[in-house]
């Protein structure tokens, strides 16, 4: 089963929290042309039994508290009669611990399950983006990748327990009407009118509100970019006085986009909160000051509805407090669906695309061929070909046991072809067989199994991932040969860290790990172009011809013309086409 099936299929805490992450996104974004409607039915008619307990939690609270305040005014109306009531002292205090047990209960419950449904999404989409070609991967922008895969959670985990907070105030606040309504109606209609009020108002900046934060996310994002160019960048900016000071102009610029973006989003946001005090006060007030007016029969009354308006202080702040954490929680969660649907959508063309999963072994491999092989670098989201690189016509085989060499000029398209030959790019046309067996356009992993590689862009993981104790002992063996084992710990399978390397001590460790996956194929992107002289010549002369005698098939782009003899095989890239090199291709790479 996959882990994406496993995922969708696992029952408990998960299961409830991922209920309650899509419900976040059901919830319409309030407008004026329907400022009544809501989404609290479909909400209660959720089909997951877990989601309906916990809003029966809230309900319990909401029941609870109101029941606090219903004891305390009817304790508080026997003092004034200078009685006193154990029974409501009594219950005072168990609704009191009931109310605290179901408050706690709800928002711990739910927080635990979102999180736990977050973990699930994190899982689920991680494993889906591990099963995209390269290809697809690059199309994406790293900021989209980044937000689908990280930032959207942090912010989504810390508005949780503040939104549960606010539907437990708003159960709360419904309750506390309905009592307010026991005590005087009329009052009820007053305090009504004030609450009306103050959800137009709501409603009048809530779009706003809502724009604000997305624009405030956009800044955040440009300004982000430009911290990090800042430094990767700081050789650059350091040894430019004019290329620093245009930097900083373009950083101070993105900063005042997004002081001017947060600031807007922080007075729009203090409009809604000042109006929801001022909104609870005004109740207090036409209690005090209407209601006695209108209804002079309820005077005696008035202490004990005051009270209970004044308990609605507290649920009114709480509700209006969650509306801009729910705003960036509907936010997050959109932006990860949205991500995970891309990402879909890119696994399911590429299904399209070809069906066949061979399940050939194909270790016991003589040649492999190119023929008539076409890719284009148009991106997967656009269809604008225009301009795109492409690498057209590719015919060469690779033998079993045999040093390749492919040289060319920078951009020609050489590791391209690589990518292409080890099936991280699908190809446009053209086949790709493994001896007799045709490799399906976008290659399965037993075809992908064949090669380990030390690309240009090659990255280190701070562990030896997929080696068994033997691959480690290989490991080991490796990186003393290659002269740089003394630059790691004893136990080599509990991790390393490689920034603490030089460029060339990298690749070096890179070139090890590739080694002791022990594949059939070895693919090497301008291996030697950071070593000393003396690791070149140990490369190409001792450990290269090492690897061919023991069976191993090698791909290695390079520009060490003095080492070409030591190819069985030399191809060279021009303008996307290959071809067997001759002598004159030869002296042009040496003057590369």
């Amino acid at each position: 089963m996959s882990l994406e099936q496993d995922s969708a299929d696992q029952d408990g805490p998960s299961s409830v929290g991922d209920a309650l992450l899509r419900y976040l996104t059901r919830f319409p974004q309030p407008r004026w042309k329907n400022p009544f409607k809501s989404r609290l039915l479909s909400l209660a008619r959720a089909n997951d039994p877990s989601v309906k307990g916990l809003l029966g939690v809230a309900v319990l609270s909401a029941a609870f508290g109101t029941a606090v305040v219903y004891f305390l005014n009817a304790e508080s109306k026997l003092v004034g009669q200078e009685q006193y009531s154990v029974f409501a002292a009594v219950a005072f205090l168990v609704m009191l611990v009931c109310y605290r047990f179901c408050q706690r209960f709800l928002i711990a419950q739910s927080s635990k399950s979102i999180e736990a449904a977050m973990h699930q999404w994190r899982q689920r989409i991680v494993a889906k983006v591990t099963r995209l070609s390269l290809r697809n991967i690059e199309d994406f922008s790293e900021e989209a990748v980044t937000d689908g895969l990280i930032k959207n959670y942090g912010p989504l985990s810390q508005a949780i327990i503040t939104i549960t907070a606010g539907v437990e105030c708003l159960s709360l606040l419904i309750f506390m009407y309905v009592y307010v309504i026991f005590l005087s109606p009329l009052a009820a209609i007053l305090t009504g009118i004030v609450g009306v009020l103050t959800v137009l108002g709501y409603l009048s900046v809530s779009a706003r509100l809502a724009d604000t934060l997305r624009e405030s996310a956009e800044s955040n994002a440009s300004l982000d970019r430009s911290m990090e160019a800042g430094i990767k960048g700081a050789k650059e900016l350091r040894l430019n006085t004019d290329k620093r000071e245009a930097f900083l102009h373009d950083t101070r610029e993105s900063s005042a986009q997004l002081y001017k973006n947060r600031s807007a989003s922080a007075s729009l946001f203090a409009e809604v909160l000042a109006s929801g005090t001022t909104a609870s006060y005004l109740m207090a007030g036409a209690v005090i000051f209407i209601l006695p007016i209108l209804n002079p029969q309820e005077k005696d009354e008035i202490a004990r509805i005051v009270v209970a308006v004044l308990f609605l202080i507290g649920p009114i702040g709480g509700v209006i407090g969650s509306i801009q954490q729910f705003n960036i929680a509907r936010f997050s969660v959109l932006g990860i669906m949205k991500f995970e649907e891309e990402v879909d959508a890119c696994l399911e063309k590429n299904e399209e695309a070809d069906d066949s999963r061979s399940a050939t072994d194909l270790t016991d491999l003589d040649m492999i061929r190119l023929e008539q092989v076409t890719y284009s670098h148009r991106s997967a989201l656009s269809a604008d070909a225009e301009h795109a690189f492409s690498v057209r016509d590719l015919n060469f085989s690779i033998k079993r046991g045999s040093i390749t060499f492919i040289t060319g000029g920078n951009g020609s398209g050489k590791t391209t072809i690589l990518r292409i030959l080890a099936g991280l790019y699908p190809r446009a046309q053209g086949d790709i067989r493994v001896d007799d067996t045709l490799i399906s356009r976008f290659p399965s992993q037993n075809y992908r199994d064949l090669f380990a590689s030390v690309f240009a862009d090659f990255y280190l993981f701070a562990k030896p991932y997929a080696l068994d104790a033997d691959g480690v002992a290989r490991l080991d063996s490796w990186l003393t040969r290659l002269q740089v084992r003394d630059k790691f710990p004893a136990d080599l399978g509990a991790g390393y860290d490689a920034h603490a390397l030089s460029t060339g001590q990298k690749k070096r460790l890179a070139l090890a790990l590739a080694l002791a996956e022990d594949r059939p194929v070895l693919i090497l992107d301008e291996w030697a172009a950071d070593q000393d002289p003396q690791t070149r010549r140990f490369f190409y002369r001792t450990l290269l011809p090492e690897l061919r005698a023991s069976g191993k098939t090698l791909v290695v782009v390079t520009h060490d013309d003095r080492y070409f003899d030591c190819a069985d095989h030399h191809y060279h890239v021009e303008e996307g086409r290959i071809t067997l090199a001759s002598p004159s291709q030869h002296d042009g790479d040496n003057n590369q």
